[in-house]
C-alpha cells in the first residue's frame, strides 16, 4: 500500500508538472508573438524615422537652391527695372533737347497712371481670377499714351485644403485577458486623408480596460434542483436535491465538492417499515425496479468453512429475492472473487443467474483482490441494458489486498452503478467499507455482525429495500 501511495502521489506530481510546463509554454508562445510584434513595430518606426530624415534632408536641399535662385532672380530684376528707369529719363532728356534744337516750344507730359487696386480674388483655394484698375492721374500732352487701365491675373493657386474622413468604428476585439485587467480595441480606417493644410484626422485606434473582476473568485452555484424520487420503497430512504455549478472557480478560487451539504443534501421518505409491506406467508420482499444487478461474492480464505457457506446462504436468498416477481424486468450477473488469479464470472449480466448457479459455486480459499472485482464489475456493465438501474452487491469479510487501489475502483465504479457493501463478520473492515460507502451511508452499507446473522429476514429485507426503489 505504501508504495501504491508513492505511486499515486508521482503520478499527481507528474500530471502537475505538466500541467505547469503546458501553462509555461503557452506563456512563452504568447511572449514571444509580442515580443515578434513589438520588434516589427520598431522596424516600421525605424524605417519611417530614416524616411522623414531622407525627405527633411531633401526638403532642406531644395529649399537652400530655391533662396539661391530667389536672390539671383531678385538682383537681376532690381538691375533691369533701374536700367529701364535710368533709358526712360534719358529718353525724356533726348525728347526735349531735340524740340529746342527745332525751335519748338511745347509743355510736353506724358501720362501718368495711379497705382493698381487689387479686386478681391474670385477663388479662396484652387485657383482664381482677380482684376486690377488704375485711374489716370496725369493726362498726356503730346507726350507718351496711357498705358492700359485694367488687368486680370491668376491669384490663390495653391490647392484646397482637404479636411480628413473616418470611416466607421469597427467592433471591439476579444479581451486580452479573461480576469485580472485586460485590454480589448477597436479600430476605424481612414476613408479621405487630411491634406493642404485641412483637419487633421482624429485617432484610428482605441483602447479600453476589460475582465477588470479579480482572477482568485470562487465558484457560483445555481438553484436547488427539484427533490428526486425515494431511493427506497420502504425502511426510511433518502430522495436529493442539488446544485451544479454556474460559473467554475477562477485562480485559487475555492468550489465545494459535490457531496458537501451546499451543494447535495437529502430528504428522508418511505419511512414505513419493510415488514408492514409484507403480505401473510411471505418471508421476503420483491423488487418492482427495473435493474441489472452484479451480485460480487468474498471467497477468500479468511470466510472459513462456516462463513462461505453462510455467504453463499445470502447470496441464494437474494437472487431468488430478485426474480421472484414475475413482472419485474431483473437481470443478475454473479461474480466470484478472491486473489487475481481466482476470480472469475460465474454468469453474466446477458444469460442471468439462478439459485442453481449459486449453490453451484467452489470456495477459493485466496486472497482479497476487492479492487480487480470492483474493475470487473464495472466493465460488465457495458452489457448491460440502458434503461435499467445499475447496482453492484459486494459480500464480503477481509480486508483488500490493496487499499489504494480498491478506493480508486470502487469511486470510478459508483460513477456508473449504486454501490451497497454488505460486510459480514466481526473481521470486515467497517471503516473502510464506510469510507468508500457513498452517501447516506445507512442506505450503502448493510451490514452483517455475524455469520449467523446472515440468514436474518430483517436484515436481507432491509438489503433487498437498499437495492431496489420500489418493492412489493
Amino acid at each position: 500500500d505504501r508504495l501504491d501511495e508513492l505511486t499515486g502521489a508521482l503520478s499527481k506530481l507528474e500530471h502537475y508538472c505538466e500541467r505547469t510546463d503546458a501553462s509555461l509554454v503557452t506563456q512563452i508562445a504568447s511572449l514571444g508573438d509580442e515580443l515578434r510584434e513589438a520588434q516589427t513595430k520598431l522596424a516600421d518606426s525605424t524605417k519611417m524615422q530614416i524616411d522623414a530624415e531622407s525627405q527633411a534632408a531633401l526638403r532642406g536641399r531644395q529649399h537652400a537652391e530655391l533662396k539661391r535662385e530667389f536672390t539671383k532672380t531678385m538682383t537681376q530684376c532690381c538691375a533691369e527695372q533701374n536700367e529701364a528707369r535710368s533709358e526712360i529719363c534719358a529718353l525724356t532728356k533726348i525728347r526735349g533737347e531735340l524740340y529746342k534744337i527745332e525751335g519748338a516750344k511745347l509743355f510736353i507730359t506724358d501720362c501718368a497712371v495711379s497705382d493698381w487696386v487689387v479686386a478681391e480674388c474670385s477663388a479662396k483655394c484652387g485657383g482664381g481670377i482677380r482684376k486690377l484698375v488704375r485711374t489716370i492721374t496725369v493726362a498726356p500732352n503730346g507726350g507718351a499714351a496711357c498705358p492700359p487701365l485694367t488687368a486680370s491675373e491668376t491669384c490663390n493657386t495653391q490647392p484646397c485644403p482637404v479636411d480628413c474622413r473616418l470611416g466607421a468604428w469597427s467592433g471591439w476585439s476579444a479581451c486580452s485577458a479573461r480576469c485580472g485587467g485586460g485590454v480589448r480595441q477597436r479600430s476605424r480606417h481612414v476613408k479621405v486623408p487630411a491634406a493642404h493644410g485641412g483637419e487633421p484626422c482624429e485617432r484610428t485606434e482605441e483602447a479600453e480596460a476589460c475582465n477588470t473582476q479579480s482572477c482568485n473568485r470562487n465558484c457560483i452555484l445555481g438553484r436547488w434542483s427539484g427533490w428526486g424520487t425515494c431511493n427506497k420503497g420502504c425502511g426510511g430512504g433518502v430522495s436529493v436535491r442539488k446544485r451544479i455549478v454556474k460559473k467554475p472557480a477562477i485562480g485559487t478560487g475555492r468550489c465545494p465538492k459535490p457531496t458537501h451539504s451546499s451543494r447535495r443534501q437529502f430528504k428522508s421518505c418511505n419511512r414505513k417499515p419493510c415488514t408492514a409491506l409484507l403480505p401473510p406467508g411471505r418471508s421476503y420482499l420483491h423488487c418492482r425496479t427495473k435493474l441489472d444487478v452484479i451480485l460480487v461474492v468474498d471467497s477468500s480464505g479468511s470466510l472459513g468453512s462456516y462463513g462461505w457457506r453462510q455467504s453463499k446462504k445470502l447470496a441464494d436468498v437474494l437472487v431468488a429475492a430478485l426474480s421472484a416477481e414475475k413482472d419485474a424486468d431483473i437481470k443478475v450477473a454473479l461474480l466470484e472473487f478472491s486473489s487475481r488469479r481466482k476470480t472469475k464470472w460465474i454468469t453474466h449480466l446477458t444469460g442471468g443467474t439462478t439459485q442453481s448457479d449459486v449453490q453451484g459455486m467452489k470456495w477459493f480459499r485466496s486472497g482479497t483482490a476487492t479492487d480487480m472485482a470492483l474493475t470487473m464489475a464495472r466493465g460488465e456493465f457495458l452489457y448491460g441494458r440502458t434503461d435499467a438501474s445499475p447496482v453492484v452487491l459486494v459480500i464480503t469479510d477481509g480486508k483488500p489486498s490493496s487499499t489504494r487501489r480498491t478506493l480508486m475502483a470502487a469511486r470510478r465504479l459508483q460513477t456508473k452503478a449504486k454501490l451497497v457493501w454488505i460486510p459480514i463478520g466481526r473481521r470486515a473492515p467497517v471503516r473502510l467499507i464506510n469510507r468508500m460507502a457513498a452517501s447516506p451511508k445507512r442506505d450503502h452499507v448493510v451490514r452483517f455482525y455475524d455469520f449467523r446473522m446472515m440468514t436474518d429476514k430483517a436484515l436481507i429485507n432491509r438489503l433487498i429495500g437498499s437495492t431496489c426503489p420500489a418493492v412489493n
